[in-house]
């Protein structure tokens, strides 16, 4: 099992490439924004611009960019509440 400061250090760990992975989804939502200007009249619903936005290879990293940031708001959960398990068993509380 790891230590507590283990778990801390993963947690900061996380929220770097987090904050890392959010910097890029900022960059690809300007892409987007721009990519919706240069074809808004080639579709006839924002639907249909969400599809062709998709197959884009910024649409795909989008994607993928937004599945990575939300493993690492699952991983941080997980990584807290053991925390506050070592924290309550260092207390003897459990």
């Amino acid at each position: 099992m790891k230590t507590s400061h283990q778990y801390a250090n993963e947690l900061e760990n996380f929220a770097d490439e987090f904050a890392k992975l959010g910097e890029r989804y900022n960059e690809l939502s300007k892409i987007k924004a721009e990519f919706y200007k240069a074809t808004a009249g080639e579709h006839k619903s924002y639907a249909s611009f969400e599809r062709a936005w998709d197959l884009t290879v910024e649409g795909q990293e989008m994607a993928e960019v937004k599945l990575k940031m939300k493993v690492k708001e699952v991983k941080s959960s997980a990584h807290k509440n053991m925390l506050r398990v070592l924290e309550n068993e260092a207390k003897n509380i459990i």
